[in-house]
């Protein structure tokens, strides 16, 4: 049962990704420190659709709009260490799967956007999988369908990317922001997850650029932090609504750590200008005083503790839309 695993957050370090906190396990207890997401910066082509999608999105204003409807072809993988694998039998598996496809399908269902399970959950056994060390390698082997179709990698031991893995050292997740990616298309192969599969691959095809795009393409979420896990303040399986809010392209509410005026933070005019990521749950911060709003502490894609979560913005909710049209839908 995970609730011999128990994580203890203790406090804040700089920089604001960073947390404290105290693992215990099998009867003991250590310090390990926690990274909240690594998903990398936007890149100039997406920050320019983010401006310019705002920019329509104001002279709509006199005329709001209801986002489209989308069902989501997703895929769970599930991937373990040698010494965490008896944490995670078939039966488990699939509670996990059902919970948190139901935290998923709550969180965006405002948006018209609904995560559908197209497959079983796929179940490997490798640990350099489980820590990331080889990620390309894993998703080569695993990632299903079309760069339409969300991949979700659960991870037992999920560590920062391209770094060696520290076992006091633990990543919440990542993922990656949509770009001008090809049409492309893989097939999960159908192998035990008892063999070794680091030198399978799904036989990926690519009508046009780089495949490597594609395959890459996905969430990656430690797997304590799915509903009921092991990673307190964060159990409730919202790190992978925040991770998947990037997949549709959102970006942080405190973008560019900045209250400048005219700076344009997430791109999302009702989202408060926001300097710094929040930790916790705090009343009334407010980390731009000058400016209009609150920080939107319950935003998904703040750095809040899971409890404190609750919403998008109506604009946030119109932008994965959007950009789901943009970037996803046909390829």
């Amino acid at each position: 049962m995970l609730a011999s695993t128990t994580v203890v957050m203790l406090l804040a370090l700089p920089p604001a990704w960073a947390r404290l906190g105290l693992l215990q396990q099998d009867g003991r207890s250590r310090s390990i420190e926690l990274s909240v997401c690594e998903t990398q910066d936007p890149d100039d082509a997406l920050r320019s659709v983010h401006s310019e999608l705002n920019a329509q999105n104001k002279l709509r204003k006199v005329k709001p709009r209801t986002p489209e409807s989308f069902d989501i072809d997703t895929y769970f993988h599930f991937v373990v260490t040698d010494d965490t694998s008896h944490l995670y039998n078939p039966e488990r598996i699939n509670k996990l799967a059902t919970t948190q496809l139901a935290v998923l399908n709550t969180a965006y269902a405002p948006a018209g956007i609904a995560l559908k399970l197209v497959a079983p959950p796929t179940y490997t056994i490798d640990t350099a999988w489980a820590t990331d060390s080889q990620k390309m390698a894993m998703k080569g082997a695993l990632r299903a369908g079309t760069y339409a179709s969300l991949n979700i990698y659960f991870q037992s031991n999920l560590s920062s990317p391209g770094a060696a893995y520290d076992p006091d050292n633990y990543l919440l997740g990542y993922c990656q922001l949509p770009t001008s990616a090809t049409t492309t298309s893989c097939i999960v192969p159908d192998y035990p997850a008892s063999s070794s599969p680091s030198n399978k691959t799904s036989g990926c095809t690519s009508t046009s650029g780089p495949p490597a795009t594609y395959i890459n393409d996905g969430c990656n979420i430690l797997i304590s932090t799915m509903p009921g896990g092991a990673m307190l303040t964060f159990d409730q399986g919202k790190t992978a609504v925040h991770e998947v809010g990037h997949w549709f392209g959102l970006l942080h509410t405190f973008e560019g750590d900045s209250c400048a005026k005219g700076a344009p933070g997430d791109y999302v005019d009702d989202t408060p200008q926001e300097m710094t990521a929040t930790t916790g749950c705090p009343t009334g911060k407010d980390s731009c005083p000058g400016n209009y709003g609150l920080d939107p502490i319950a935003n998904y894609m703040d750095y809040s503790s899971d409890a404190c979560y609750t919403n998008f913005s109506p604009q946030q909710q119109l932008r994965m839309t959007d950009l789901f049209k943009k970037y996803r839908l046909g390829n």
